[in-house]
Parts: structure tokens; C-alpha cells; sequence
């Protein structure tokens, strides 16, 4: 109710999520977009980073911005954040809106907003947003429905992570009868790879190392691996991946160097092992499983820190 009463308010509103956003951050995004503009409030989304090359094909993409068109917006609708610092250079924009509602499903750092809509033991975001529509008498179309499976598809992994739960299938179920394209999504999220891509994985596996009985692996990228295959940032996504699945491996962990003196880490476990909490230790964040964060000093550094840090949380889990 709160949720409709601030939505029934507004005659413009500013929709935004992380940096460098993934499946779950735009497919949310977005749905929410479509159901604004069938509602017939106008409506804007804006993110610090623009859609990854395996996430184009979600219905209305093109609608994503790098700054708002205009100079003020009566609602901010921030999706799938758990700290403001993560809008990157959108985050002004949305504390410049008079009124704020955040939706998500990460253990906060802060509390920011007005209307805060968070549950932790919730799959993804957008099974949050897909209750909250259904809740408000929307129209789920097509596109709404094919975002909101795309949101639930990436952050259970094809429902193969642990967050998988009997609500994210059915509810999945139910937004394949509304018209999602899960053909779309399998085929364009895990089977259409640049030959950039694959390159950087070569690269990867090559620079991979092992530590305590082969539980960690992890691998760095630097900004030449980047030049000598033509690849970019988003080509790295599900690397990490690729090293969790060797059989021994408990935790993974690529680092990347976008730029001399940056590095960028994303993280990923196995059962109960909180990576989420390393990567804390560093201004990241995430969940358990998988997390990410910064680092403002040289690659090699940033292994080096990065390293210890885990495996002090390997050896205390």
C-alpha cells in the first residue's frame, strides 16, 4: 500500500541501481520502467554503467541512460542496492529526489530512503518487484515478464545457486505463462559469448593459481590482457565462475586492473563460506556467495591484500 500511495504521488520518477549492474539490478530496473509507463507516470532509468553486452537483449534497454534528462524528478525508485555509494556518479541525482524508495535483497550497509522494501531471504530483487506489481493489480506484459524472469534467472544461476527456492520456481512458472522469454534469456545470458570473452577466459584459466590444497583459486587481469584481447570489463563476467567449478575449489576470485592503478575483484563461494564479509573489508558487498569490491592501489597489491583476506575466511569457516 505504502509502495502504491507513493507511486499514485508522483508525476515523474527517477529509477536507478549499481554500477556496473547485472541481471537481477536491470531486469528489475527495467520491469519497473514498463509498469510506470503503463501506469502512465513518466519515468526515467539511469545507471552509473550501461547495460552488458549478454544483457542488451532485455526489452527496452535502450531506455538506460548515464544521467537524467531532466532537472528534477518528484519519486527516486533505487533497485537492487544495499549502499548509496554504489549509484557511483548517479547517486546526487537521487538524493536530490524529495522522496526515495529502495528495493532490494542484500543485507543493507545503510538504510537510506523513505520506503525501504528489503528482504534479505528473498532470491533476487525482482522477485520482490514482481510481488509488489502483482500486489498492485498490474498488467504483467511480455516485457515486464521477461525482465523480471531475467532478474530471477541470473541471481539463482539458472536456479542452481543455494537461493533458489520454491517462490523463485513458481513464480517463475507463472512469469513464463505471462509471456517470458526464458529461451532469450538462457540463450543470450550463458550461450552467446563474444570471441573477446572467450579469449579473457583463456587468459584466466593461464593465469590461474591454487593455494591451501587447491580450496582458493584465483587469477588476475591486467589492463594488457584487456588491450592484447580486444576485450573490455564486461567480458569478465562469469570468469570467476569457471574457477568454482574445479571440484577442490571453495573460493574464487578474479581481480582486474579496468585501469593503471584500479583493480576490481568479484568473488564467489561454495555452502556456508561469506565472502560477502571479505569483501566488506575492502567497501564491497554482496551476498555470501558471491560479492565484489574496489581497490584503489596497484593490481599486484590489491592480489596480495585480497588473498589473505581470504584465506583467513577460508580458515575460519
Amino acid at each position: 500500500q505504502a509502495f502504491q500511495s507513493e507511486i499514485a504521488k508522483a508525476n515523474s520518477v527517477l529509477i536507478g541501481t549499481h554500477l556496473n549492474p547485472d541481471g537481477d539490478a536491470l531486469g528489475s530496473a527495467l520491469a519497473l520502467s514498463h509498469y510506470l509507463d503503463g501506469s502512465g507516470v513518466r519515468n526515467e532509468i539511469i545507471c552509473n554503467n550501461l547495460a552488458p553486452y549478454n544483457l542488451k537483449f532485455l526489452p527496452g534497454v535502450d531506455r538506460v541512460a548515464l544521467e537524467p534528462k531532466e532537472a528534477s524528478y518528484d519519486l527516486g525508485i533505487v533497485v537492487d542496492l544495499d549502499s548509496m555509494e554504489r549509484l557511483g556518479r548517479t547517486r546526487p541525482f537521487f538524493e536530490a529526489c524529495p522522496r526515495l524508495i529502495v528495493i532490494d535483497h542484500h543485507v543493507p550497509h545503510e538504510a537510506p530512503g523513505d520506503l525501504r522494501i528489503v528482504d534479505v531471504a528473498a532470491p533476487a530483487t525482482a522477485v520482490l518487484l514482481a510481488h509488489l506489481l502483482k500486489n498492485s493489480g498490474a498488467k504483467i506484459t511480455p516485457s515486464i515478464a521477461t525482465c523480471l524472469l531475467a532478474g530471477i534467472v541470473t541471481d539463482t544461476g539458472s536456479f542452481r545457486f543455494r537461493n533458489t527456492t520454491p517462490e523463485a520456481l513458481t513464480l517463475s512458472a507463472e512469469l513464463l505463462e505471462q509471456g517470458g522469454d526464458l529461451v532469450a534469456i538462457g540463450e543470450q545470458v550463458y550461450q552467446c559469448k563474444p570471441i573477446h570473452s572467450v579469449r579473457l577466459l583463456g587468459r584466466t584459466i593461464e593465469r590461474m593459481r591454487l593455494s591451501h590444497d587447491d580450496r582458493i583459486a584465483w587469477a588476475t587481469l591486467s589492463v594488457q590482457d584487456f588491450l592484447d584481447t580486444g576485450a573490455s570489463e564486461e567480458h569478465t563476467e562469469g570468469l570467476v565462475n569457471e574457477m568454482l567449478s574445479i571440484e577442490t575449489v571453495q573460493i574464487a576470485a578474479l581481480i582486474r586492473e579496468p585501469r593503471p592503478g584500479k583493480a576490481r575483484a568479484s568473488i564467489r563461494s561454495r555452502a556456508e563460506i561469506d565472502v560477502a564479509a571479505v569483501a566488506r573489508q575492502f567497501g564491497g558487498g554482496g551476498h555470501r556467495n558471491a560479492a565484489g569490491c574496489t581497490f584503489d592501489i596497484p593490481l599486484d597489491k590489491a592480489e596480495q591484500e585480497l588473498v589473505c583476506a581470504l584465506e583467513r575466511c577460508l580458515e575460519s569457516s
